[in-house]
């Protein structure tokens, strides 16, 4: 028998038409898979920055940045201030710190609004100055700590959000000018309130 008769009808001049489909399709098919596989987590990476105007009256200053994913958000900052005598609890001395820090948040209601909790780590230079004296001292704190707080939305990507920390100085140490002792605070409780605003 004639080994032509044998051979499959689509071998023969269909071979060429079917190996120029598939390699157009392939690619195609492909590309629309994927994108269906990347639409259902089409959530963007954002960023916000913020300042705390306390900080500012308080002779310092405050600076985030957030970047922010679905209802995660992480804080970069750096901060200054002077601290008040009521605050303080050590009279006879002049305080200051500065310092960077940063914090991750989770927030519970929604993406980046409502109430939020977080975790953050700071590491500061604290200034220790006698009052009518030379006498002065600069001992780092490292500090860890927890947070918590609300955003409110204002407008056009603007917002406000109060919060309070509870901080532990892991470097606590008592500093002693002169004949007077300056007692550091192993826990610190720190409210506050930040002005924001959130890139689109």
């Amino acid at each position: 028998m004639n080994g032509d008769l044998m051979r499959p009808a689509w071998t023969l001049p269909a071979t060429p038409l079917l190996c120029l489909v598939l390699a157009v399709s392939t690619p195609v098919l492909a590309a629309s898979r994927e994108e269906v596989a990347l639409a259902p987590s089409a959530s963007p990476v954002r960023v916000d920055v913020e300042v705390d105007p306390i900080a500012y009256a308080l002779g310092g200053y405050s600076v985030h940045a957030g970047i922010t994913w679905r209802r995660l958000r992480l804080d970069l900052g750096a901060f200054a201030l002077d601290i008040p005598h009521w605050l303080d609890g050590n009279e006879g001395f002049k305080t200051s710190f500065d310092g960077y820090g940063v914090k991750l948040q989770y927030f519970l209601l929604g993406e980046q609004h409502g109430g939020f909790m977080g975790v953050d780590m700071g590491v500061n230079r604290l200034l220790v100055r006698r009052d009518g004296t030379e006498l002065a001292a600069r001992p780092n704190q490292l500090s860890v700590g927890l947070n918590a707080g609300w955003r409110f939305d204002v407008v056009a990507g603007f917002y406000v959000t109060p919060w309070v920390g509870l901080s532990c100085d892991l470097a606590a140490r008592d500093v002693t000018l002169g004949d007077r002792i300056y007692t550091r605070n192993t826990w610190t409780v720190f409210p506050t309130v930040h002005l924001g605003y959130r890139f689109r």
